[in-house]
């Protein structure tokens, strides 16, 4: 079988699942829940305790992605596309009326803290903020429809066939699931960056600029180039993704999770200390898909 046929097949077979959004990981989502708590003030520490009782910000991660196959309304808002010739959003890719995860970050936030909404409610509102902030840390979350966040865009590791959001997602962490825990892992990421740059990152809580930010790597190389074997022309010709790629990549991966983490904390020390919300109104009709 040439390689044509076999991205075909890959392709084809893709195309047939009625869902196409990896998440990050439970490692990675773990891993931000982890750095976030480090950083939490003593209210905000007080808020998730008083929310989530015995669960804490890395055990309820990946709720949010338990959940989905029985809240499928809520399937768009792990995401956000831009175009594929501009580094920018439009406007409208970020007020589609089913919401992405843009618009869900701005509308589960005042959620958490709104007293008058009952706990179990706040509640999962606060697992979701905690999910899908990490999610639009992901580069290809932030990426391109046309290829479904890379969902379509086949690429070989360790000879497996696979696609560049799964590797992203799950495979770039490899080398640091084999050896530490999520929490131990966090522990070194933390001390890795600086109070000042953990800071520096949490300042301001803007979205879209941490949007812009994550499209960025998707214009500098992240899609990585086909490799053409001998005899083999540019239609045939596959991504395989070794360890040279990972060795640009990974720091990326473990900076952008160290940055969801930071401004996971600063998110939610502004949430518990002030009872609003830090982030700007809402584009798209709130309260969540399911209510």
């Amino acid at each position: 079988m040439t390689w044509k046929t076999h991205l075909r097949l890959f392709t084809f077979a893709l195309l047939l699942l009625p869902a196409l959004a990896w998440p990050w990981s439970r490692y990675a989502h773990e891993l931000v829940g982890y750095l976030a708590m480090q950083d939490l003030s003593s209210e905000a520490r007080a808020g998730v305790v008083a929310l989530l009782g015995d669960d804490n910000l890395a055990r309820v991660g990946s709720w949010a992605d338990e959940v989905r196959p029985d809240r499928p309304e809520t399937g768009p808002l792990h995401y956000v596309n831009g175009p594929v010739d501009a580094l920018f959003p439009a406007e409208a890719d970020y007020a589609l009326a089913q919401g992405n995860v843009y618009s869900a970050i701005l509308g589960y936030a005042p959620r958490v803290v709104d007293v008058d909404l009952p706990v179990t409610e706040r509640a999962e509102a606060l697992k979701f903020l905690v999910h899908f902030l990490a999610d639009l840390h992901q580069p290809l979350h932030a990426g391109f429809a046309e290829d479904r966040g890379a969902n379509l865009v086949p690429v070989i590791y360790r000879g497996e066939t696979l696609n560049l959001h799964r590797y992203w997602d799950n495979e770039i962490l490899d080398p640091h699931r084999e050896r530490y825990s999520a929490a131990g892992l966090a522990a070194i990421l933390h001390h890795r960056h600086s109070d000042a740059e953990r800071d520096q990152w949490a300042a301001e809580f803007d979205v879209r600029a941490w949007v812009v930010e994550a499209r960025a790597y998707l214009f500098n190389g992240l899609y990585p180039l086909p490799r053409r074997d001998h005899g083999t022309d540019e239609e045939d010709a596959v991504m395989v993704l070794d360890e040279s790629y990972r060795e640009v990549w990974l720091p990326v991966a473990e900076r952008q999770l160290a940055r969801a983490g930071a401004r996971l904390a600063a998110g939610l020390n502004a949430l518990f200390e002030t009872g609003t919300s830090p982030y700007a109104q809402s584009p798209v009709a709130m309260p969540p898909p399911g209510h």
